[in-house]
């Protein structure tokens, strides 16, 4: 079984959940998944989990920092993996703002439980306001960015982390297609950070300092490109996300209307190990 057929499985079995954007978002992928009856929070996809897998493996992180968790996949997937190739320590840090957000904590804690993470540590708190208490760790292998969107709150977020990363810690984010995330990409890069942008279904890029660091990032995702900016792209992704939100709003308002929604099974991603 795959670390994403686990964390599914596991998840399942701790919450009600509804498969969203089978096929992608703003490129192939997902498909994502959401909680019954709620329309957001939405995990990343399971084709974006695939990315964490090539990345652990590659790099083998020790530490890692989470900002933003919301019912926990995206950390479990990422402690699982990590688990498997000498990770020590994962925090997550969430505001529980998105949803229902002390349903989504519920349900992270019990995902959390159910696969046996004794690595993830799950937190309340706002970034960057509650870092400082927050970390464990001097510094950070990995650092995943998917909090607040807008800006100036990515931006905010990343600042607030420089002081618990080194040249060659690799960042994450997630959504590029945010305009306050590709404005914390754009951030980074003015300040000297090399980054690369993978076609996940929403769209990620990862960065770092270290050139030696960036060139492993580059040969482990050859479908990426080092200029994320070329790929942003306002009209395609308020296009896609109109489009395909309503499909959520509209399959939302049938489970509140009729008090039930067939989940949909389908394949599991296999790119993880």
């Amino acid at each position: 079984m795959s670390y994403v057929e686990e964390v599914v499985a596991a998840l399942d079995a701790v919450a009600d959940t509804r498969v969203v954007w089978e096929k992608g978002l703003m490129n192939a992928g997902g498909p994502h998944r959401r909680l019954a009856s709620s329309i957001s929070p939405i995990s990343i996809g399971e084709d974006e989990c695939g990315l964490f897998g090539r990345l652990i493996e590659e790099l083998e992180p020790k530490t890692c920092f989470i900002v933003g968790n919301a019912f926990g996949f995206s950390s479990a997937y990422i402690a699982k993996a990590m688990m498997d190739h000498g990770g020590e320590r994962i925090i997550t840090l969430d505001a529980q703002s998105e949803g229902d957000g002390e349903r989504c904590a519920q349900i992270a804690r019990a995902l959390t439980k159910k696969l046996e993470l004794d690595i993830l540590t799950n937190k309340k708190g706002w970034s960057p306001d509650d870092l400082a208490t927050a970390v464990e760790s001097e510094n950070y292998d990995l650092i995943f960015i998917d909090g607040c969107h807008g800006h100036p709150a990515v931006s905010k977020d990343f600042d607030g982390l420089q002081p618990y990363a080194r040249p060659d810690t690799v960042f994450v984010w997630h959504d590029f297609w945010f305009p306050g995330v590709r404005h914390s990409v754009n951030e980074a890069v003015a300040k000297g950070f090399l980054c690369h942008w993978v076609p996940t279904s929403c769209e990620m890029v990862l960065g770092c300092q270290d050139e030696a660091m960036f060139a492993r990032l580059q040969k482990a995702f050859p479908e990426g490109d080092a200029d994320p900016e070329s790929h942003f792209s306002l009209p395609r992704y308020a296009i896609n996300w109109w489009l395909k939100s309503m499909s959520v709003y509209l399959r939302v308002f049938a489970e509140r209307v009729t008090g039930a929604s067939p989940t949909r099974q389908l394949p599991r991603a296999s790119g993880d190990s």
